[in-house]
């Protein structure tokens, strides 16, 4: 999704061919898995960290494209709405110093991207759900990123649909929504880690993702206020699924599982996944000439597939082919430092429960796991949930006395250095409470003003203190 189309319109043959490429591209794919092609000596880490910019008095500022313009540097890339924007860090090898480096990419990368917002009297927020969007935020003739792809994803996905996009929260207070235009998917800003692994650990890594997703969804949730209604501690998790739903009554009724999802059930292959693919209709349809073994139209496909945990195919440099996932569910910010306590125990998380086996990690129904996972997003660290063993429990209690530990205890076994000044975070996170959605919360009750809350918010996370030590509402 982040390479731009150059079509404007899409025919019946256009959907035919690029059906044909992804046929036989995903021909190509059966043969990689079946002959095990794949790359099964490496383990890589990489991230992506989306933000909102904000003028002064801490409404959105849609200066995206001049910001990286003025920042002249190719990883970073623009977002849907014109007041986010997103920064590509470098991959690095997960051995003993990966999230020190990690640490000083973002950092750097992250100044860059503030020194060039500055010059447009600007400032950068992390976020989930960008506090002060209002609808007038989501008009795409004034915010939407003046991009190919963009406008076709919004024509395409509402001729799909034959309906408005509904918007239905019910959290906290109840939020109604109704759109003809794609831009509600702008209210959610993430933090995506990829995470490569051997071919032989591919199945139990995304089994594990999927339990620390939910897991972590209580422990990271930043995004409880959507246009001025207190919804689920991490709203983006329903925000996203409902933006970019392609189904339209029909398909609803017969139960089709939409496009943004944590999965279907548990898996016996990566190719599974992929295959499953073929249950969507492609969305932008353009066809390339580019050698089949490149899986352009399959990747290209699979963009459009917006599972919180997402398989992806890539060729390295040598042109052999690795396998990855992407770990979508984390939510942008609070601080920087917060960041990469998420990141550490996110990674630090999977990584453990990879150990604990591929039987274990199949043992609670999967409809179980996914029921947890919402429930998580809804009622964050109040939430009860399941661990793998079957023993359903308070979800704060599951991340102290188990989750935490044990991803404390593998990254100690592999070898990963200085990750208890991570984990330590979220460990006070969790013990007091203090998420970044809890000092939202907090802020707007006591003061009901969003742009003031932004102003507040980005003060604080300038210090690069935890949220959980943040002065204010919060306290």
């Amino acid at each position: 999704m982040g390479e731009e189309i150059q079509k404007e319109h899409f025919e019946q043959a256009d959907y035919d061919l690029f059906q044909a490429k992804l046929e036989q591209e995903t021909e190509l794919l059966r043969s990689l898995f079946a002959n095990r092609l794949f790359d099964n000596t490496s383990h890589m880490l990489g991230y992506e960290l989306e933000l909102c910019l904000a003028d002064r008095d801490g409404n959105p500022s849609k200066i995206n494209t001049q910001v990286i313009d003025a920042a002249r540097n190719p990883l970073f890339t623009t977002e849907l709405a014109r007041f986010n924007m997103e920064i590509n860090g470098n991959p690095f090898p997960y051995e003993a110093n990966v999230f020190n480096l990690i640490e000083t990419d973002l950092t750097e990368l992250y100044q860059q991207a503030q020194d060039a917002t500055e010059r447009f009297d600007s400032q950068i927020g992390m976020f989930g759900v960008f506090p002060s969007v209002t609808r007038e935020h989501l008009n795409p003739d004034g915010y939407m990123t003046e991009l190919h792809r963009y406008n076709l994803l919004n024509r395409q996905l509402l001729r799909m649909r034959g309906r408005p996009i509904q918007l239905n929260l019910d959290g906290e207070e109840n939020l109604r929504v109704e759109k003809d235009d794609v831009m509600l998917e702008a209210l959610a800003t993430s933090l995506q880690i990829h995470l490569q692994v051997p071919f032989d650990e591919i199945v139990p890594t995304y089994h594990a993702g999927l339990w620390s997703s939910m897991l972590i969804l209580a422990a990271t949730a930043n995004s409880p206020l959507v246009l001025g209604k207190c919804c689920w501690q991490e709203s983006r998790i329903a925000i996203f699924k409902q933006a970019v739903d392609t189904r339209n009554p029909e398909e609803i009724e017969n139960h089709i599982i939409p496009r943004v999802h944590l999965g279907k059930r548990y898996i016996d292959s990566l190719l599974d996944l992929f295959e499953d693919n073929f249950y969507y209709s492609p969305i932008l349809p353009e066809v390339i000439d580019r050698p089949i073994e490149d899986l352009h139209h399959l990747a290209l496909h699979n963009g459009t597939i917006w599972r919180w945990v997402r398989p992806i195919i890539a060729r390295n440099g040598d042109g052999s082919y690795h396998l990855r996932l992407e770990l979508r569910v984390v939510p942008s910010g609070p601080t920087l430092i917060d960041t990469l306590a998420n990141t550490v125990f996110y990674v630090g998380l999977t990584e453990g429960l990879k150990s604990l086996g591929n039987e274990l990690l199949t043992q609670v129904p999967y409809e179980t796991l996914e029921a947890d996972f919402y429930r998580a997003a809804r009622e964050g660290l109040d939430a009860s949930a399941h661990w793998p063993d079957s023993r359903e429990l308070p979800l704060q209690q599951i991340l102290l006395e188990h989750a935490i530990p044990l991803a404390r205890a593998n990254l100690a076994q592999t070898g990963i250095k200085d990750t208890d000044r991570w984990l330590d975070i979220i460990e006070a996170r969790v013990s007091s409470g203090l998420t970044g959605a809890q000092w939202i919360s907090n802020h707007w009750k006591r003061y009901g003003d969003s742009a003031r809350l932004v102003c507040d918010y980005i003060e604080q996370a300038r210090t690069n203190q935890p949220v959980h030590l943040w002065r204010g509402p919060a306290a």
